[in-house]
């Protein structure tokens, strides 16, 4: 994790969690990110593999050239991705992982952004983790950006991270991980480096 915006809002969203495999959604305070909200995001897991925008930051949906609310994150994706994105959902949501990650974006006239993302697990009801709270940070955003609409997503690098270390069940004392669809997952350890 690089940007900012990521940075902050993971050891904003570690604080709360406070040893937890997750926080509470309603322990997460709006006005104690009030800079990071319009980079942030909240998704509901509405099904096996679906999840869903319940809120999505100004500057987010600005980017991206329309409003997310109601869309689901894996239909953002093109199929080549959607697999492996969808593993990565899946370790966050079973496993209590934080995913991470690079994509590019291109506009219809072919412009390219890249942005960085992050996905860390919230529990809304019950005992589970049934929402995700995240960020989508454009990377050196150019000049156009949110003038034309994004209409094509490749996901360049998708990476997990277990803030308490990586558990016993992934083996290898915590080596890079493995090769799902046609992405490389890396699995890192507790704490935050600077080669996130």
């Amino acid at each position: 994790m690089q940007q900012p915006t990521s940075r902050q809002l993971y050891a904003y969203w570690d604080t709360i969690r406070n040893g937890r495999i997750a926080p509470r959604r309603f322990e997460i305070e709006p006005a104690k990110i009030a800079g990071l909200l319009r980079e942030t995001f909240i998704a509901e897991c509405t099904g096996l593999l679906a999840f869903r925008f319940r809120l999505a930051g100004t500057r987010v949906c600005q980017q991206f050239g329309r409003e997310l609310r109601g869309v689901d994150f894996l239909s953002l994706w093109p199929v080549h991705d959607r697999d492996a994105i969808g593993s990565l959902v899946r370790t966050i949501v079973n496993d209590g992982a934080v995913g991470h990650g690079l994509f590019l974006a291109r506009t219809e006239t072919n412009r390219q952004v890249a942005f960085e993302f992050t996905l860390m697990p919230l529990i809304h009801t019950g005992s589970s983790i049934n929402r995700i709270l995240g960020s989508i940070t454009a990377i050196e955003p150019p000049f156009w950006l949110g003038a034309e609409p994004l209409t094509s997503f490749e996901a360049t690098e998708l990476s997990l991270h277990w803030p308490d270390g990586v558990p016993a069940f992934i083996g290898n004392d915590g080596a890079e991980a493995v090769r799902l669809a046609r992405r490389q997952f890396r699995v890192v350890e507790g704490g935050l480096s600077r080669s996130d």
